[in-house]
């Protein structure tokens, strides 16, 4: 009997993990949102400006609002995903998302825009990001930072594979057909996709256990989590060791958390969506400046890649403290660098960096609070974030509007990640809930008799 669980355990270690696999399918999401959405907008930025004839603090505001919309549906996505599945909100995002982009190439006038941008596009390309992460929660524990930054490569390989074909229509054609493209891209390649997102069934996520995964556990030195054993060498179950929601916005580490997480959103949602312009305003052409938006997408890939090992094998929080310090030094040389290509170099490196942590820095909330409620805790931490994440483009075009320079954005820029870097660099993993000290004590004396 012993020899045959040795057999087993040694199959189930050798065996590839189907944990992989939906890393791989959020990975092909990735390319296409971040291709098409997340880095292909700011291609689209100063032609709307023209088409519809306003100020870049109005065009700031609909892009800046997009993440405020997508953060009030935070808290009501995490609970579906959390109760009826990711894979159901994954494909109706897809579906939603893609008529956006239909309906937005069609718009006539900035007010209809606004509709179809915040109330269609917005919601489509939030959803499914929702979805991927908590499935990608669900199949991971300790290489869990690994497993979501390999994810959200897809989105810099889509930036440097899609986002060039997207810059080449809208500036060669309009940013109406590029939009209509994007739209039934997005329905094309997503829905086959979205069947293939799925939780784990039975004991499919134990096994990463026994690759040295993490069996679901109360927090333990460094916040990584340390598994529970029945007296039988069993894990036990997530219902004495996950957070609940109620016991997860009791602690203080959830809202530094969530503060820390929004003040680098609102840092970098104002590079991202200033990306083009700002280059402009620092000397380069509006086409190299495109060209530079895909390059920094190709820089991305092996910085998120070495973000995510680093964080795994070190310490998520301080290596996503370490990434705020290249988004200060990418806003402190758009301020102080030369005019020219060469700080639009150094500034997509830099900015690559700092954009390094995305995910890890949500895997914090696995990290700290399990698996069981991750959708419904990155939903309220979503909606906090996001009305941070809201001021940062809208006050960087209120600057330019009014000064003729982003100067004073980067330096604003420049503090925000300070502060950000800071309550990483001092974040602590929260005590395990009370309900189960008696379990760990339990396990624990089980442990030591054996």
């Amino acid at each position: 009997m012993e020899q045959e669980q040795l057999r087993h355990e040694a199959k189930r270690r050798t065996d590839f993990y189907k944990g992989w696999r939906v890393v791989i399918v959020a990975g092909f999401f990735q390319l296409i949102f971040g291709g098409l959405y997340h880095t292909g907008l700011s291609v689209y930025f100063l032609p709307l400006i023209r088409t519809f004839e306003v100020s870049r603090t109005k065009l700031s505001f609909a892009f800046a609002a997009r993440s405020l919309e997508g953060g009030a549906e935070g808290p009501l996505a995490g609970y579906l995903v959390d109760r009826i599945g990711p894979r159901i909100i994954v494909f109706a995002g897809v579906i939603i998302g893609g008529v956006g982009f239909i309906l937005l190439g069609m718009t006539q006038s900035y007010l209809t825009f606004l509709l179809v941008f915040l109330g269609v596009l917005a919601v489509g390309f939030s959803l499914p990001f929702h979805g991927l992460m908590a499935t990608i929660n669900f199949w991971f524990r300790r290489r869990l930072g690994t497993a979501m930054s390999l994810a959200a490569t897809g989105s810099a390989i889509g930036g440097f594979l899609v986002t060039p074909i997207i810059a080449w229509i809208v500036l060669n054609h309009s940013w109406r057909i590029a939009a209509i493209v994007s739209g039934v891209t997005l329905l094309v390649a997503g829905l086959p996709l979205a069947f293939l997102v799925r939780k784990p069934i039975g004991d499919e996520a134990a096994s990463e256990e026994g690759r040295g995964g993490g069996a679901p556990g109360v927090q333990g030195p460094g916040g990584l989590a340390r598994p529970l054993m029945d007296a039988d060498g069993a894990s036990l179950t997530n219902l004495y060791t996950d957070f609940t929601v109620k016991e997860a916005v009791r602690t203080r580490v959830f809202w530094v958390l969530a503060l820390a997480i929004g003040l680098r959103l609102m840092a970098q949602s104002a590079l991202s969506v200033h990306f083009v312009p700002m280059l402009v305003s620092r000397g380069i052409g509006e086409g190299t400046a495109a060209i530079l938006l895909s390059v920094s997408a190709v820089v991305r890939l092996p910085a998120v890649i070495v973000g995510g090992l680093v964080a795994d094998k070190w310490s998520r929080p301080k290596a996503s403290a370490m990434a705020m310090v290249l988004g200060i030094a990418a806003a402190g040389y758009m301020t102080f660098g030369p005019a020219g290509l060469l700080t639009g170099i150094a500034f997509v490196v830099l900015f690559a960096g700092a954009e390094s942590c995305n995910t890890v820095t949500w895997a914090l909330i696995g990290q700290f609070f399990g698996r069981r409620n991750f959708g419904s805790l990155r939903g309220i931490v979503t909606l906090l974030q996001s009305i941070m994440s809201f001021l940062g483009p809208l006050v960087a075009g209120f600057v330019y509007d009014s000064t003729k320079s982003y100067r004073i954005a980067f330096i604003a820029i420049g503090v925000t990640y300070s502060c950000s870097g800071l309550l990483y660099w001092f974040m602590r993993a929260p005590a395990a809930p009370k309900r189960a000290e008696d379990t760990l004590n339990a396990a624990a004396q089980a442990t030591a008799e054996r």
